[in-house]
């Protein structure tokens, strides 16, 4: 009788489940003339039309990647960058960089220990160009998997033919 009970008790754990229970996208900043990764730590980052508008990122803390919540009941997330930059000049409203996200969700079993949730498989991203250069999706199919699907790269220098085309609207998947 003891054997049952223990089949019992071990197969009641979470260690076949990642420690991420939600299908997330990761998103990574990086320097696009080097692509090296970039650590920003005067950004405000928050969803646009989201329930609550609430940050996710804050000015004064340190952040080279991020979790982004996509709606499941909606084809669409945006959020917002706020660079709070004052010395450059970027603390203006004028300069945010919104960031579009299509996608389809689609209910998924993950496993017996994870269980059920939504995975999205991104179509298309739309985004502006005031300090992002362009915006790479490295696997557009977002599951509870802990990989960096979304890469943003930021212009850090401008070149006097860049000023010309402020701002502009970026496209691609």
């Amino acid at each position: 009788m003891l054997l049952p009970l223990g089949l019992l008790t071990g197969s009641c754990n979470t260690s076949g489940c990642t420690d991420n229970h939600s299908a997330l996208p990761l998103m990574g900043f990086y320097d696009y003339a080097t692509g090296s990764s970039v650590t920003l730590d005067s950004l405000d980052l928050g969803g646009v039309g989201a329930p609550g508008d609430s940050l996710l990122v804050h000015s004064g803390e340190k952040v080279s990647q991020v979790y982004l919540p996509f709606r499941d009941g909606v084809s669409s997330s945006s959020f917002c960058l706020h660079y709070d930059y004052k010395l450059q000049g970027l603390d203006n409203p004028a300069f945010d960089d919104i960031i579009t996200f299509h996608y389809d969700a689609e209910p998924y079993f993950a496993s017996s220990e994870c269980g059920a949730m939504y995975r999205y498989v991104i179509r298309d991203v739309e985004y502006t160009r005031h300090l992002i250069d362009s915006i790479a999706v490295i696997d557009p199919v977002v599951t509870n998997v802990e990989l960096e699907r979304i890469q943003v790269f930021f212009r850090t220098a401008s070149t006097d033919a860049d000023d010309d085309d402020y701002p502009q609207e970026g496209a691609g998947v």
